[in-house]
């Protein structure tokens, strides 16, 4: 048996013949006998590709397969995002762009010679990333949740993310997500907490306090509005002195005012009656006038809904042509027979209208 052509470990069984004992018994000898291969360690590699094993089988030559590891890549408004767009859309991206990390955080960005800082923040949500090769199927190829930012300004200043003019405790930690409702999300929506235990605590509390009131013998106490308090303070500050000699001149300057007014008041109460009597004989005239003018105004919203009936019409015509032609171009009987049912309700409104149209014509001629 040649052992170089086998390539799992092989185990041979010789069984001796019996051969009675003094005794009488019986005992069978075994002799085992191993042969390994040569190159054997080799065999026994596997091929991992989403959690399966493959244990030395027909595919054992194939390379494994590579794992994307994505993260995004975002660059301020302006000429440096659209001209890197235009290059990316183009996949023509030249040599001279390039990305160098000094650390695992901190590095830079060149591009066509200038030299912008990057940082790697990390993300507070984690964004799942698909990939289409007929943009109708998508797979899911890879979880990104760090991003890589650039900073704007190309200098040698260090670069640390800000929020609303304050540093953040942890600079690497981005506060945002990436779309407008995600504003601020790291502190609104996972926010810490308060623990089970504080809030036992201020239970207790507040039951100690209900207890300790029950058994109080004499409870008083005042109800004060802290407006009020506020508003005799402001008008305690804006009180003027005034002289008790002033005051008599004043309150014979009021008789005075009051005089006048009660004057002013009779005289055009004799106005207004006189106005009565014009007015009375005015209405009379107006009376006439207004029943002519509701005749107008009713011929008039007549028209009006006999043209907004015609525009409704010219509408209705306009959708059936629509999808007329949509019905020609149908890739499928599915959507051919979705389109003849719009079609039929559509001419179903525009009969009706119609027949409403021409009722309204006829009103309007008698």
């Amino acid at each position: 048996m040649d052992a170089s052509s086998s390539q799992k470990e092989t185990k041979v069984k010789i069984r001796r013949p019996r051969q009675p004992k003094a005794d009488g018994a019986r005992k069978d000898k075994t002799l085992k006998i191993k042969l390994t291969a040569k190159g054997a360690h080799h065999v026994e590699s596997n091929h991992h590709m989403n959690g399966h094993t493959n244990n030395g089988s027909e595919e054992e030559d194939d390379p494994e397969a590579a794992m994307e590891e994505q993260m995004i890549f975002r660059v301020p408004e302006g000429e440096l995002c659209d001209r890197l767009h235009e290059m990316v859309k183009k996949r023509e991206i030249p040599e001279d762009v390039k990305l160098q990390f000094k650390d695992n955080r901190k590095g830079q960005f060149i591009f066509e010679g200038r030299k912008y800082d990057v940082q790697l923040v990390d993300l507070p949500t984690i964004i799942e990333s698909q990939k289409t090769l007929d943009k109708k199927q998508f797979y899911k190829v890879a979880d990104i949740s760090q991003m890589l930012l650039v900073d704007p300004t190309s200098g040698s200043e260090p670069f640390i993310p800000q929020i609303n003019g304050r540093l953040e405790t942890d600079p690497y930690n981005f506060p945002h997500g990436l779309t407008p409702p995600l504003k601020h999300v790291r502190q609104r929506r996972f926010r810490k907490k308060l623990s089970k235990r504080a809030i036992e605590e201020v239970e207790r509390e507040v039951e100690r306090l209900l207890e300790v009131d029950a058994t109080a013998e004499d409870v008083q106490y005042e109800v004060v509005d802290n407006r009020e308090m506020e508003g005799e303070n402001e008008s305690d500050i804006g009180t003027q002195d005034i002289d008790i000699d002033d005051s008599d001149d004043e309150s014979e300057s009021d008789e005075d005012l009051a005089a006048a007014i009660d004057r002013d008041l009779e005289e055009m109460e004799e106005e207004d009656n006189e106005d009565e009597d014009d007015d009375d004989n005015d209405d009379e005239d107006e009376d006439e006038d207004e029943s002519e003018e509701d005749d107008d105004e009713e011929d008039g919203a007549q028209t009006g809904e006999i043209e907004q009936k015609r525009q409704e019409i010219a509408e209705l015509k306009q959708a059936i042509q629509r999808k007329t032609r949509d019905l020609s171009t149908a890739p499928n009987a599915m959507l051919k027979k979705r389109f003849e049912t719009d079609i039929d309700n559509l001419k179903k409104s525009l009969t009706l209208k119609e027949a409403h149209l021409v009722e309204m014509n006829e009103k309007e001629k008698q």
